[in-house]
């Protein structure tokens, strides 16, 4: 027994997988650009550092400064000694670039941030220029201007170690700063990468888990499919069992009903001679009329039957639109005249020829008629009309003004064994299976049947051939 599902145990999700995939290369792409994003801060930051500030370069201009005025002085005492004076005067110019390296170059910035330094090179700086006229007196010949240039040079030592002293005490403290920077930059590194390896395991968790989901729904979908399947093949093979079922019923029906019939003719028409009674005549009229209205009834349970087994194949020809129509007008003209219904022939003087089966086609004209004769009132009208749509199809309509039918009965008068007016329906007799054998019909025609219809204002049937069935001739409208 296939098993049965609750409407609420499967919920199918399509997209789930799709969108699970989607979140988890999201979070991954969101995890590299994030990674990328606080290595590259890391790096300009760290640049950034190293171009503010190079400890390497502040402590080399200091120390440079010192060692030319002590390479100056060394040259002073030579000179002083006879030694040479070009080679003096060479290392104040050296000693005169360091200070204005040590003013305008890359540690420029330093020295002038820190007031003890430029405290110091304040008192430096004016001494070191002033010695210029000094030594240029001294290169006269002026000794005693050299001894003074001795003096002062001596007495800017203490100066030089108290300035390359702060340099090194500047340059302690923005490594330490640099360093709590870095330390800093590196927890939000580490926070950053663990909260981002974080989110990757929780969406590799969730997307596990949809998985595993997905796969259980898939399962189970398809066995509900299998099972699906399975009812569908045995709500088939019962309808060919009830269709086969029904043919063979009706073919066994009417054949002692054809019977039946005819030994009733014969009798009405006393081929044998008189009958005894003439009360016996009534009788016989009603068994011919109510065995002719049962071989309708069961003509239709078995065309319907021969329908829905596929086992009504079309033999096709082209044929007389117009004929068609004047033939079934002819079959039911009598009951249309009985019942006082007026038939109403709109036809142009010339149709096209249309591909379809002769005795199918002349089956749903009547269907149609006597569908709109049995629920049209006594003098009413039916027009029959036919026309070639502008794609190039075949429409045949016909329309009455009869009781009509609400948009309720309208959704349902395709369904077999369902009539649109009931009580109308059982007043005049019938199967409630003309319009869905016609649709059946129609379809197999490759065309299809439009019904509107207002409760007291009459109902319209449309029969539509496709175009590819319509034989255009010179002349057809």
């Amino acid at each position: 027994m296939p098993r049965r599902f609750s409407p609420l145990h499967i919920q199918p999700q399509p997209d789930a997988l799709a969108g699970a995939a989607r979140r988890f290369v999201l979070v991954l792409v969101g995890t590299v650009v994030a990674l990328s994003v606080v290595l590259a801060t890391y790096f300009y930051i760290q640049q950034r550092e190293y171009n503010r500030f190079s400890f390497q370069n502040v402590i080399w201009d200091g120390v440079q400064f010192r060692n030319e005025h002590q390479a100056y002085r060394i040259s002073l005492l030579e000179a002083l000694s006879g030694g040479s004076l070009p080679d003096l005067q060479q290392h104040y110019d050296l000693l005169l670039g360091r200070l204005q390296q040590i003013e305008t170059g890359q540690a420029a910035d330093i020295y002038r941030g820190a007031p003890e330094l430029q405290v110091l090179l304040q008192k430096i700086e004016p001494a070191v220029r002033g010695w210029s006229g000094r030594l240029a007196a001294f290169a006269a010949g002026d000794r005693a201007a050299g001894q003074m240039l001795l003096t002062q040079s001596q007495a800017l030592d203490a100066d030089f170690d108290s300035l390359i002293a702060g340099v090194n005490a500047i340059g302690v403290r923005r490594l330490e700063l640099s360093r709590e920077r870095l330390s800093g930059l590196y927890t939000v590194l580490i926070a950053a990468a663990i909260v981002t390896w974080l989110l990757v395991l929780g969406f590799a968790y969730a997307l596990m888990r949809q998985l595993r989901a997905t796969e259980l729904a898939h399962t189970e979908l398809q066995a509900m499919t299998a099972d699906l399947e399975q009812a569908r093949r045995e709500a088939e093979e019962a309808s060919r069992t009830k269709s086969n079922f029904l043919a063979a019923m009706s073919h066994e029906l009417r054949t002692p009903l054809n019977a039946v019939l005819g030994f009733a003719d014969i009798m009405r028409q006393g081929l044998f001679g008189p009958i005894g009674n003439a009360r016996y005549a009534d009788y016989i009229d009603g068994i011919v009329k109510s065995g002719q209205h049962l071989l309708s009834l069961i003509n239709d349970v078995l065309d319907m039957s021969r329908v829905e087994a596929g086992k009504l194949d079309l033999s096709e020809d082209e044929l007389d639109v117009l004929q068609a129509v004047d033939e079934a007008l002819d079959l039911v003209g009598v009951t249309a005249d009985g019942k006082g219904v007026a038939l109403q022939r709109a036809l142009p003087a010339v149709l096209p020829r249309l591909l379809a089966d002769e005795r199918l086609l002349r089956q749903m004209l009547l269907n149609l008629i006597s569908n709109a004769i049995k629920f049209t009132p006594e003098g009413g009208s039916i027009e029959i009309a036919a026309a070639v749509l502008t794609d190039g199809g075949l429409a045949i309509r016909v329309r009455d003004t009869g009781v009509g039918m609400t948009d309720h009965q309208l959704k349902r008068v395709f369904e077999p064994f369902s009539q649109g007016d009931s009580l109308r329906a059982r007043e005049a007799g019938g199967s409630g299976l003309g319009l869905p054998i016609t649709r059946r019909l129609i379809e197999l025609h490759d065309g299809q049947i439009h019904l509107s219809s207002r409760k007291s204002a009459g109902t319209t049937a449309t029969l539509i051939f496709p175009a590819t069935r319509v034989r255009l001739l010179a002349g057809a409208i």
